[in-house]
C-alpha cells in the first residue's frame, strides 16, 4: 500500500510537481480533431493547467492560456481569425505561441503588443488526434506509432471523462484479471439482477464446452497465466486464458503499455 505522501508524489501532475515535470516531457492527447469542426475553440484542462485549444481560419492549431491578460476575460469566447485567437472583449489577438499580435485600441506603431505574451504550447495533429507538449525545449518529435501511420484504414476515435487521476487509469490498463471479474462475471451478475439473461456472456473452462447458447456471446476470460516485461517505452502485459497457449498473440506479442498514456490492444496486427 502506498502512503499518502507516496500517492501524492505519483498522482499530482500540476506545475512544479515531480510527476508533473516528468509528464510534461511527453506528448499528451487532448482532443479529436473533429471536435473543432463545429466549434473551433475548446477549453481543456491538462496537467493542472486551464488552456484553450483552437483552430484559426488558416487551419493552424493553437493551445494557449485560457485568460486574456487585459481584463481577465475567458478566451473560451475568443474569435478565431487568420493568425490567431481574438479576445471577444477588446479584440486583443494572440498567436499559437501566446504572443499578442494585435491590440485594436493601440496606435499602429505601438510596441505594447510585442511586450504581452501568455502561455502557448506546441500542438500537432496525427491520425485525427491532437497532441500537446507542455515541457521544456527542445520539443521532441511526436512519436509515429504504427497505429497512427497505417494507410488505408478506418479510425474510430471516442472519448470519455473519468474523474480520477492518470495513474488509476494506467494501473487498470496493466491489470488483465479484472477483465475476467469486473467486465465478465460482475457484468453478468448485474444483467441477472436486471432480468436480462439474454445479454449475459457464458464463461467456461476447458472441458466444460466451448460453444455459446444461441443469441449469446461466448467468452473465455479465465486467466491461467499472466506476465509483464519492461521495455524501452513502458511495460508489455501478457496473458494466457484457458483454451489458449503461449502461441496466441495475447502472450506472444502481448499488449504494450506505452508510458504515460497509451495501451495498445488488438495484437493480431503483426
Amino acid at each position: 500500500m502506498l502512503t499518502v505522501k507516496e500517492n501524492d508524489r505519483l498522482t499530482r501532475v500540476g506545475p512544479n510537481t515531480p510527476m508533473g515535470e516528468l509528464m510534461r516531457r511527453y506528448w499528451q492527447p487532448i482532443a479529436a480533431a473533429v471536435e473543432l469542426d463545429d466549434n473551433p475553440v475548446k477549453p481543456v484542462k491538462l496537467l493542472g493547467e486551464s488552456l484553450i485549444l483552437y483552430r484559426d481560419r488558416k487551419g493552424t492549431l493553437g493551445l494557449i492560456g485560457d485568460t486574456c491578460p487585459h481584463r481577465r476575460i475567458s478566451l473560451a469566447y475568443g474569435i478565431p481569425e487568420e493568425g490567431g485567437l481574438r479576445c471577444a472583449y477588446h479584440g486583443w489577438m494572440f498567436s499559437e505561441t501566446g504572443q499578442c499580435v494585435e491590440m485594436p485600441a493601440e496606435a499602429p506603431d505601438s510596441s505594447f503588443p510585442s511586450r504581452v505574451k501568455i502561455t502557448g504550447y506546441p500542438v500537432q495533429e496525427i491520425s485525427g488526434l491532437i497532441f500537446a507538449y507542455l515541457g521544456p525545449e527542445p520539443t521532441p518529435l511526436l512519436p509515429r506509432w504504427d497505429l497512427f501511420v497505417w494507410d488505408n484504414v478506418l479510425r474510430d476515435i471516442g472519448s470519455t471523462v473519468v474523474p480520477c487521476n492518470w495513474l488509476q487509469i494506467m494501473e487498470n490498463s496493466l491489470d488483465p484479471t479484472h477483465v475476467e471479474w469486473l467486465h465478465g462475471r460482475f457484468s453478468n451478475y448485474v444483467l441477472e439482477r436486471l432480468g436480462r439473461d439474454d445479454l449475459k456472456r457464458e464463461f467456461f473452462r476447458v472441458g466444460e464446452g466451448a460453444s455459446g447458447v444461441e443469441g449469446q456471446v461466448t467468452n473465455n476470460f479465465d486467466h491461467e497465466k499472466i506476465g509483464f516485461d519492461e521495455f524501452q517505452h513502458g511495460i508489455i502485459k501478457r496473458r494466457v486464458v484457458a483454451g489458449r497457449t503461449e502461441e496466441h498473440p495475447d502472450w506472444r506479442i502481448g499488449h504494450p503499455i506505452l508510458f504515460p498514456n497509451i495501451l495498445r490492444v488488438g495484437s493480431n496486427f503483426q
